[in-house]
């Protein structure tokens, strides 16, 4: 890029919008706010992460690439959701995320196998507390909280007995804990009970029987209590785990998710969660605002992982996603939820580049590949 490029910019912690130059000085990039108002469809905004990920590639069977679901689509960070326990943990972090140019965190599971199979966390067995506790101490800070799956048929007879542990192992440690939601038992109300102030509920909107939502949208007594005290809600898209019905009544009523995440895995990359911008449009076209969005993708999870200087646009620019707003969809992309229900976005959030590590780098949207030719940005 050898000229400034007027881009419209996204701050999600003044929760500001403006106009301003993107210019390349002594090799870094850095944001002057612009005197007028020039016309620009190239917006930028703190990088991109996605909280709920499966990125433990070739060892668990849902795992993918970072890369496929992280810089190739304007995501710079992602959150691997549980696919390593601390009995696994150690070839993740020596042999599979050096691999990434994506930058990764992870979610430890109280079982200590991870997700080397699905019913991880139904044999009381496979949890040892105490090396998972310092498991979480000795890998800081990649090790962002613990993740437990609280659903029937992943739990078993065990009922709430893994999410107790889970949440034993959360509090010694001082980090927060995911917990996954879906099909009782056990019971939604009883998984929220044992929450605490800055622990996330992943698959928020899931449509499935138990969801804590009313038919009208609003919290359920128990949700309520546990976001009054602090518990955070996350999208979760996942290939079973969204409902446009659900996710549209509860954002009408007032209650946006805290985070927006695709729990993308080799199940879902095809369809229908595909990556985070088809979730973040997915979630615009529900009734969230664009800065709701950017927030849910940039400053909420910061806060969740820790990140206090991740959306600081001022100075030099290390890392930063730019993205267009197109009435276009992908062609062959359909945005349907986990029920086939289909909606038709008339805006799509389009990613177009990434700062990352101070270069600019241009998304090819054909090859889905980054490459280093950021010029027709305009």
């Amino acid at each position: 890029m050898n000229a400034p490029m007027y881009v419209k910019v996204m701050d999600p912690v003044r929760q500001e919008v403006y106009t301003a130059q993107l210019h390349l000085k002594s090799g870094q990039y850095f944001l002057e706010p612009a005197d007028e108002d020039h016309p620009t469809e190239v917006i930028l905004s703190p990088g991109w992460m996605d909280l709920h990920v499966h990125v433990y590639d070739g060892v668990t069977p849902l795992s993918i690439s970072a890369d496929l679901i992280g810089l190739n689509t304007g995501v710079h960070l992602v959150a691997d959701a549980g696919s390593a326990g601390e009995a696994t943990l150690a070839g993740f972090r020596r042999y599979v995320v050096p691999t990434y140019r994506t930058e990764v965190r992870a979610w430890l599971n109280i079982s200590s196998i991870g997700l080397v199979h699905l019913r991880e966390a139904s044999d009381i067995n496979l949890f040892d507390v105490e090396k998972t506790i310092n498991a979480v101490l000795d890998n800081q800070p990649f090790i962002c909280g613990v993740k437990v799956r609280s659903e029937r048929n992943i739990v078993g007879s065990l009922g709430l007995q893994p999410l107790q542990l889970a949440r034993t192992v959360a509090r010694a440690v001082g980090k927060p804990l995911m917990v996954h939601i879906g099909e009782p038992p056990p019971n939604v109300e009883d998984i929220l009970e044992l929450l605490d102030p800055g622990d996330v509920v992943t698959h928020c909107f899931h449509g499935k029987v138990g969801n804590p939502w009313t038919a009208d949208g609003e919290p359920i007594p128990a949700l309520m209590k546990a976001l009054q005290r602090g518990v955070k809600i996350d999208v979760g898209h996942g290939a079973g785990s969204f409902s446009f019905e659900i996710a549209k009544k509860a954002i009408s009523s007032g209650s946006t998710p805290f985070s927006i995440s695709t729990d993308a895995h080799a199940m879902n990359i095809n369809g229908p969660v595909y990556d985070l911008p088809t979730t973040m449009t997915k979630m615009l076209t529900c009734g969230m605002n664009l800065m709701d969005v950017i927030s849910a993708v940039t400053s909420a999870p910061a806060e969740v992982l820790g990140l206090q200087n991740w959306c600081n646009l001022s100075g030099p620019l290390q890392r930063a996603t730019l993205f267009r707003i197109s009435e276009q969809p992908p062609v062959g992309r359909a945005y349907m939820d986990t029920k086939g229900r289909e909606i038709t976005p008339n805006e799509v959030i389009v990613p177009e580049a990434v700062i990352s590590d101070g270069a600019l780098i241009r998304i090819d949207r054909v090859t889905t590949t980054l490459t280093h030719n950021p010029t027709d940005l305009g």
